[in-house]
């Protein structure tokens, strides 16, 4: 019985360990694991980026960012969507974006390593901002929304794609629509639309 027990905590441990790292690559993918985990997310993860995009109104985007992109298949997306436009491609993890580079390399999208807490580019600069499957993971979500709503243009859009589960597990308080819309009215964002399909929910957020 004891031996059970033991072999019991054991294996409880091993699993801990495991979706403890598991979790950490989804944050800061590196290392064999990390590029096969990218794989695999973007491979599941564009059909939803495919589905927030064909939401957006129907206009020009000059200069678009895309934050937190894994190996950048949503980047490369949105160059194809918006050929004559410049994207750019950021990831804090530099794994992720040698990946990028490697994978696509079409003339109008470039990739960088950046903390979405510090964007370094001016006021202004982007009509519209994506962040698929990422916000939830952000250390210090208030002040990267800070900065995003910093580098948006007046009339710009920012995109958020996600599953509902991760919002319900890691911003629990903002699990409810009316709370979202309130958390981004205190700091001068408006949620102008959200919907879901399926697993998905996807929010279309303005500056106030």
């Amino acid at each position: 019985m004891l031996k059970m027990i033991l072999i019991l905590f054991v294996l409880a441990v091993v699993i801990y360990i495991l979706i403890k790292y598991l979790i950490n690559q989804s944050k800061h993918p590196s290392g064999f694991i990390g590029r096969i985990m990218m794989r695999i997310w973007n491979k599941a993860y564009l059909p939803m980026a495919q589905w927030a995009l064909s939401v957006l109104p129907k206009k020009s985007y000059e200069n678009i960012l895309d934050i937190g992109i894994g190996n950048g298949a949503s980047t490369a997306y949105l160059g194809q969507l918006f050929p004559n436009s410049q994207v750019r491609g950021l990831d804090i993890s530099t794994e992720a974006i040698s990946q990028a580079q490697q994978r696509y390399q079409q003339e109008n999208i470039t990739f960088e390593v950046m903390d979405v807490s510090q964007l370094a580019y001016p006021d202004n600069s982007f009509d519209l901002v994506c962040a698929f499957q990422t916000h939830f993971h952000w250390p210090d979500l208030e002040q990267a929304m800070l900065e995003i709503k910093r580098v948006l243009t007046n009339d710009g859009l920012f995109i958020i794609a996600c599953e509902q589960s991760k919002i319900n597990y890691y911003l629990s308080d903002l699990k409810e629509r009316d709370a979202f819309a309130n958390y981004l009215n205190k700091i001068g964002l408006r949620l102008l639309d959200s919907q879901r399909q399926a697993v998905w929910v996807y929010y279309m957020v303005v500056k106030q």
